[in-house]
């Protein structure tokens, strides 16, 4: 060691030897032939409150190892001391490899050209000279041993976790090909029936069965191309057969370098929630069915009595001409009572697949069933098409949508004479810069408090006290979701300026998701 290096480290000594004082005792190796080297050795050993162990013998043991932090040995028995050290792995000093320093003469040649030491002691050297480098040496050291200790127990704390959350959790390496498990956390099995022994190895489609074709799958693969976060819920089978909806959470894993290395994913079975929204959805559409019920009854009502009393005045008439003209008025009712219920069949059609439909029909055959009962109350519909376009989506949960918007501005105008405006226009969502349509429907009731804005496409939110059940608009905001489209709302309450306008935009190919 150079004489200005060397005084650094004797400059240290004083510190460094409190702090390694106040450190539980440790041991230390020696395996060196010259007397005179191995006793220096062992007096600076004592000096720094380290047990020196002489290791001696023609041939070394692994467990005569144990414990040590550091081996002080003559160069001639490196390779004899790293292969006892790889034999005992992560035995030795709790998983902490101990600091192996070669004794040697300056400049030795045998000492050159590898990197399987930590230190050098090149002797001679005075005991000051000894006690200074292992004083550093052993600071070194444990300071590694204290950074090691502690990411290993942060480790043990990660994998604690891992084991005793209630969700399911599984690592899949993104590094191999497709994708396959390595790991898998005891809710996971518990979930799927499967031990981690049994599918290492496999990419986790094995879970979705013969359900290769749910549309959330799409969305799953296009996440990990992208090597982005997404959530999902897909319907697997557990080993048993039985099938549960699995809420799949996948986040990508990167190396320091920004490089994808992992997938984890974490799974909850949301079985009773899914379960539990579909009979919402059910308890609505049959709601729907009620209120659809009493409007149509209430629009067929009027012209049935005219009916009945152009009936009777026709066969009270001697004039042929006068008869003629009541039955052609009661045969115009009769159209209307056709169109009304014709329309209300269409309704709650359910389609079975996408299809093309033109937004004016559309319109049309959900005002046809409210354009009577607007008209009694003094209520104006207008209404501004500014596209003829066509959209691909599903029929009758469109239609569902637009007639519960329609619905709600006519609670909204209850006691108001005032008006009802729709519009369509094709319009880019500015997001994802899709093109499709837009269609506004507008109302001059009352307003909604904006303080209940945010709540209103909640489940069971109703701003109609009694009369909603709050489920329409919630039940409308999951169909717009699934066709990609977006429902916005705006309102005022402004005196002489208030009023609701709920805009529904669909992409031209509406395709459910």
């Amino acid at each position: 060691m150079e004489q200005s290096n060397l005084s650094e480290v004797i400059a240290q000594t004083d510190a460094g030897y409190q702090e390694i004082s106040a450190s539980p005792i440790g041991r230390i190796g020696i395996l060196i032939d010259d007397a005179m080297n191995r006793r220096l050795v062992e007096s600076a050993s004592v000096h720094l409150d380290l047990v020196p162990v002489m290791l001696t013998g023609q041939r070394l043991e692994p467990s005569a190892l144990a414990d040590l932090e550091m081996i002080v040995i003559d160069v001639d028995r490196l390779e004899e001391i790293r292969s006892l050290i790889s034999s005992r792995g992560e035995d030795l000093s709790d998983g902490v490899l101990p600091a192996v320093i070669l004794a040697t003469l300056p400049d030795d040649p045998s000492a050159q050209g590898t990197d399987s030491f930590d230190a050098v002691l090149a002797f001679p050297m005075t005991p000051a000279q000894i006690s200074a480098q292992l004083s550093v040496i052993l600071l070194a050291h444990r300071a590694f041993a204290r950074r090691y200790h502690s990411a290993l127990e942060e480790l043990h704390l990660n994998r604690r976790i891992f084991r005793s959350v209630t969700s399911g959790i599984s690592v899949a390496s993104a590094t191999r090909p497709d994708l396959p498990l390595i790991y898998v956390n005891p809710a996971f099995e518990v979930m799927t029936g499967y031990r981690l022994e049994e599918i290492a190895g496999l990419n986790c489609r094995f879970l979705q069965g013969e359900e290769r074709d749910q549309p959330a799958l799409t969305v799953l693969r296009e996440a990990i191309l992208a090597e982005r976060e997404v959530v999902v819920i897909l319907k697997n089978f557990r080993k048993d057969g039985t099938f549960f909806w699995n809420e799949l959470s996948l986040s990508p894993i990167r190396n320091r370098d920004g490089e994808l290395t992992h997938f984890v994913g974490i799974q909850t079975d949301v079985t009773a929630r899914v379960e539990f929204e579909a009979a919402l959805r059910e308890s609505e559409k049959l709601a729907a069915v009620g209120r659809l019920a009493s409007s149509i009854a209430h629009e067929i009502n009027n012209p049935l009595e005219s009916i009945v009393n152009l009936v009777y005045l026709a066969q009270r008439s001697d004039n042929l001409l006068e008869a003629r003209n009541y039955l052609q008025t009661a045969d115009r009712e009769l159209q209307r009572v056709k169109l009304i219920t014709s329309q209300s069949l269409r309704f709650y059609k359910q389609s079975t697949k996408p299809q093309a439909i033109n937004l004016s029909d559309l319109i049309d055959s959900v005002l046809d069933v409210y354009s009577a009962r607007l008209s009694a109350r003094g209520v104006t519909i207008e209404r501004r098409e500014r596209t003829t376009q066509s959209i691909v989506c599903m029929e009758s949960e469109i239609r569902q949508v637009l007639n519960n918007l329609v619905s709600n501005a006519m609670d909204a105008l209850r006691g108001h004479h005032g008006r009802l405006l729709i519009r369509t226009r094709e319009a880019t969502e500015w997001r994802s810069n899709v093109k499709g349509i837009a269609i506004s429907v507008s109302d001059t009731g009352s307003g909604i408090d904006p303080s209940e804005i945010q709540s209103i496409y909640k489940a069971f939110y109703t701003t109609k006290g009694l009369r909603g059940t709050g489920l329409g608009l919630w039940i409308s905001s999951e169909i717009v979701d699934r066709h990609q489209g977006r429902l916005l709302v705006r309102s005022s309450q402004r005196e002489s300026r208030s009023g609701t306008t709920f805009t529904l935009f669909l992409p031209f190919q509406a395709l459910p998701s």
